[in-house]
C-alpha cells in the first residue's frame, strides 16, 4: 500500500480523537440522563451536574473536531477508494461516511441549541461560554432533545456497522481498507 493510499497523520488522529469521544460520550449521556433529581432515590445532583458539563464540553470538541475535519477533507483530499472494493461495498461506505459526517454535526448542535434555549449558560470545560443566543420554552427543548438522543442512536448504529465493515476488512477480506486509517 503506497502512501498516496493510506490517510493523512492529522486525519487520522481527528478521526481516532472523535471516534474516542464518541464512543465515552454516548455511555455518558445515557447513564447521566437516567440520574434522578431529588427527591427521588438515588438523586446525586453534583454527579448528574458534573457528567452533564463533562458530556457538553466534550460535544462541542466533537462537533469542533467535525469542522477540522472537513477542514482537512477540503484542503487535503482524501485517498481514492480502494480498487477491489464492488460498487455495493463503494456505495454503503460512502453512504455510510456520508450520514456519519453529518450525524458528527447535528448530534452535538442539537444538544448544544436545546442546552443553550433551556439551561444555559454552555460554557466549555467550565469557562469559556459558548451559548447560542436562542431562548425557548421547555417543550421546544424536550423536541429538541428527543430528537439530539434519537441522531444519536442513528450515530451509534452507524459506528458499530462502520467498525463491523473495518474489521471486516481487516480479518476477513484483508485488502488493506483497515491499515488506510489506522495509526
Amino acid at each position: 500500500m503506497s502512501q498516496a493510499d493510506v490517510y493523512s497523520t492529522p486525519h487520522r488522529i481527528i478521526h481516532w480523537a472523535t471516534a474516542a469521544l464518541i464512543i465515552g460520550l454516548v455511555p455518558i449521556g445515557i447513564y447521566m440522563s437516567s440520574i434522578p433529581y431529588p427527591p427521588n432515590p438515588g438523586a446525586n445532583p453534583a454527579l448528574k451536574n458534573s457528567l452533564y458539563e463533562w458530556h457538553k464540553s466534550f460535544g462541542l470538541v466533537v462537533l469542533l473536531l467535525a469542522v477540522a475535519r472537513v477542514a482537512l477533507k477540503v484542503t487535503q483530499g482524501t485517498p481514492p477508494p480502494v480498487p477491489t472494493l464492488t460498487t455495493f461495498q463503494r456505495i454503503a461506505s460512502a453512504a455510510t461516511h456520508h450520514l456519519l459526517y453529518v450525524l458528527i454535526f447535528l448530534v452535538p448542535f442539537l444538544g448544544w441549541l436545546a442546552t443553550s434555549m433551556c439551561y444555559g449558560p454552555v460554557n466549555l470545560f467550565w469557562t469559556i461560554p459558548v451559548t447560542l443566543p436562542f431562548s425557548g420554552q421547555e417543550s421546544t427543548c424536550a423536541g429538541i432533545y428527543r430528537v439530539h438522543f434519537g441522531t444519536a442512536v442513528l450515530m451509534t448504529l452507524l459506528v458499530f456497522a462502520h467498525v463491523g465493515a473495518a474489521l471486516m476488512h481487516l480479518v476477513v477480506f484483508k485488502d488493506g481498507v483497515f491499515r488506510r486509517m489506522w495509526p
